[in-house]
């Protein structure tokens, strides 16, 4: 993207960073694979000695800005003015709290929507806004579609700000009827300006704040709210981590935010105020003997000390989790996704979608820790896009929920498991007092050979263990028809693979077993020979 000098130096003179919880001049450049990129916008409604709503578009590291006083539109029939305003750092585009008195553009600031956006034409943001005119496409919450912004003349030379016009180009997303007002909330934290106003939890300096010493950038964004006027509760311990239940389909809801489920293992994490760190398991294991890479985490929070809840997860490049990378030692991840525990006080009681953006406002972008982000009321959606990118699922977790260490259908699970055929090559003995068989041993050709593919012992009522039985024990023979013949726990026994089950399952390891297998039923429209490996 083309180079500008200081683009921030302007945003920089207006501000008293030490009065201000608002982002320093630090900008957060992003590499990317190309210059015509995914980018983000954000457009924030912030009530100050006037209300409007300022609209932000990520060019160069920075964020391009304008102030639309009547706020955006989604009808070509009108323009809106959109005055031109300095850049402000990358590090705004989640910023949501208030601005004390005496500060530049003093009152409260919501995200009222934020998405990503593609150029629709020239390939640099920077040399488009620089030209005069930007074209660009919205993929918003509230907002989508194309758009233009353009700079029109002055109605006066004197004039400081610089005068442009947003504009709504025609597409399926036009709606003459948008009307800004009927849309008050937020979108990261479901508040409007008045909630955020008297949120004791929002960013914002109490009155002691001025005779602190100065800190260090990072640090002196911590969010420290309450904790300076009342004294601090005790990090309250949690043994056991909330569930969600397990449930068949997706579904969609405007009472419920909906997650990427990831695939490592449950942490509860506490980082004490010296930045050191401990980690639990769901049964209370030391993770960090496990997963020493936990240990350096502190850091990235801006608030300490906070009690996190999570998972300890493998990424690979495209930001995927996996369970068997995790446990092969690749680099581990911490994905937040609730925060139990903060500015002294414990934040178990208060709604989800509140923990989850004060969570968000204090994890630093570059400190190792990944917010574990969310769509609200779009279940289907996300349950689909998870199932295309090979992802273990969605979590539905009720937005107002207060956070319960036990199973509850306020956070609900749903899989986006693979299924196919495989080919019944044995049993195994059943124990803890099960009848009938353990697991299915199952396989599949591979031209003539027939390869172990895992075993399946969840998903058969008391019925189909007996009926299945019956014809296994009938059929047993003296040899493995596996070409890798499995090491079981429990006896095993063989038969010529005749039967055809029908299995579901999340992913394939790496060894070319079968995760999280679920027996469905067994199948007689398909011979066992016909039986391969699904890609």
């Amino acid at each position: 993207m083309t180079a500008r000098k200081k683009p921030l130096a302007e945003y920089v003179r207006k501000r008293d960073f030490s009065a201000t919880p608002e982002p320093s001049d630090t900008p957060k450049t992003r590499k990317r694979s190309g210059p015509s990129g995914t980018l983000r916008y954000v457009v924030q409604k912030h009530r100050a000695s006037r209300l409007h709503y300022d609209f932000r578009l990520e060019a160069g590291g920075v964020l391009a800005s304008w102030a639309i006083p009547k706020g955006p539109i989604l009808d070509p029939a009108e323009k809106r003015l959109a005055m031109h305003v300095e850049d402000h750092p990358y590090d705004y585009h989640d910023f949501e709290g208030i601005i004390p008195e005496g500060n530049y553009g003093a009152g409260d600031v919501i995200v009222w929507d934020a998405g990503t956006y593609t150029l629709a034409e020239g390939s640099d943001p920077v040399a488009e806004i620089a030209n005069g005119k930007i074209k660009f496409i919205l993929a918003g919450t509230k907002l989508g579609g194309m758009f233009t912004l353009v700079k029109i003349k002055k109605h006066d030379e004197g004039e400081q700000s610089e005068p442009w016009l947003l504009i709504k180009d025609h597409d399926r997303f036009v709606d003459p009827a948008f009307d800004v007002d009927a849309h008050p909330q937020s979108v990261v934290s479901g508040k409007t300006n008045d909630e955020i106003k008297a949120d004791t939890l929002a960013a914002h300096w109490v009155s002691n704040r001025a005779a602190e010493p100065k800190a260090p950038v990072r640090k002196k964004r911590a969010l420290r709210a309450v904790a300076d006027v009342v004294p601090a509760e005790p990090i309250p311990h949690v043994a056991t981590p909330m569930l969600a239940t397990s449930v068949e389909e997706p579904f969609d809801d405007p009472e419920w935010l909906f997650e990427i489920k990831w695939d490592g293992y449950r942490a509860l994490v506490t980082v004490a105020a010296d930045s050191t760190v401990a980690a639990a398991s769901r049964n209370g294991n030391d993770l960090l003997k496990k997963f020493p890479d936990l240990a350096t985490i502190g850091d990235a929070f801006a608030e300490l000390p906070v009690l996190v809840d999570g998972e300890a997860c493998a990424l690979d490049a495209e930001g995927v989790s996996s369970f068997e990378r995790l446990n092969a030692g690749d680099p581990v991840t911490f994905v937040a996704f609730d925060l139990l525990y903060a500015g002294g006080r414990d934040l178990r009681e208060l709604p989800l979608e509140e923990r989850k953006a004060h969570l968000a406002r204090i994890v630093h972008a570059d400190g190792g820790v990944l917010v574990s982000d969310h769509i609200v009321g779009t279940g289907t959606a996300l349950f689909a896009l998870a199932k295309d990118r090979g992802l273990e699922g969605i979590v539905a977790k009720k937005r107002d929920a207060p956070y319960r260490s036990t199973r509850s259908r306020d956070w609900r699970k749903i899989k986006a498991l693979r299924s196919q055929e495989f080919a019944v090559g044995g049993w195994t003995e059943p124990n803890a007092g099960r009848k009938g068989f353990g697991a299915l041993l199952l396989g599949y050709y591979d031209g003539p050979v027939f390869r172990y593919a895992g075993s399946v012992g969840s998903g058969f009522d008391a019925k189909q263990l007996a009926a299945i039985a019956k014809i296994l024990r009938a059929a047993e023979c003296d040899r493995a028809p596996f070409a890798n013949v499995p090491k079981t726990v429990t006896k095993a026994h063989f038969v010529e693979p005749r039967l055809v089950a029908q299995v579901r399952f999340t992913e394939w390891t790496r060894d070319g077993s079968l995760r999280h297998p679920v027996f469905l039923g067994l199948r007689d429209d398909k011979d066992a020979r016909d039986v391969r490996r699904e890609a």
